[in-house]
């Protein structure tokens, strides 16, 4: 499952609850009734109700499926994602383009942030191709002026042949789609 950015502070507000907390780890996984979560929390199955609609309201839980047993309705929940998180814009308080350039930049990093959290999910649960493995790396480079602008055109270069691959080409069974950041800078301790 993927990650659910809570971008509603009624969201965010359940997701203080510590009860409403524990009632989405059991809900995370498999489709489950609140009976089933009830009896493994042992607890009272009414008393888990009102929680459980609270989270379906506010989309943090979904209705999977509805089954008739013994005259009554079974009906089985799941979370709408494995992981959440909350939208740091929800709280923030943005006066100017400076903090609009960093909301936007933060924005970036989380994206990027969940994508690789989810990619490296999947590859634990199974035998990765080795085509599928990501490619991550942090490194720090020393050099002359002149070496940096080389390398700089360099990559000018391959980030222009990286836009020529368009994402809005046509599928066929052999494309693959892939997503990246490459951030370039000046250190400021300029260690």
């Amino acid at each position: 499952m993927d990650t659910y950015v809570v971008k509603r502070l009624e969201q965010a507000k359940l997701l203080t609850d510590p009860f409403k907390l524990k009632l989405l780890e059991r809900f995370g996984g498999k489709p489950v009734t609140t009976k089933q979560v009830a009896d493994g929390m042992g607890e009272k199955a009414p008393r888990l109700y009102r929680h459980v609609d609270a989270l379906v309201d506010e989309g943090l839980l979904e209705l999977v499926e509805e089954r008739p047993k013994r005259g009554t309705i079974e009906r089985y929940y799941r979370t709408v994602a494995g992981r959440f998180e909350v939208d740091p814009n929800l709280f923030s308080t943005s006066s100017g383009v400076a903090d609009d350039a960093l909301d936007m930049l933060r924005s970036i990093f989380r994206d990027t942030e969940s994508d690789l959290v989810r990619i490296f999910g999947q590859l634990k649960d199974g035998e990765p191709d080795p085509e599928d493995l990501p490619l991550v790396m942090r490194l720090g480079i020393r050099g002359t002026a002149e070496e940096i602008q080389r390398l700089q055109e360099k990559l000018d270069e391959w980030m222009e042949e990286c836009k020529s691959l368009s994402c809005d080409k046509e599928d066929t069974p052999d494309m693959k789609s892939y997503s990246g950041l490459l951030a370039f800078y000046q250190r400021p301790d300029n260690e």
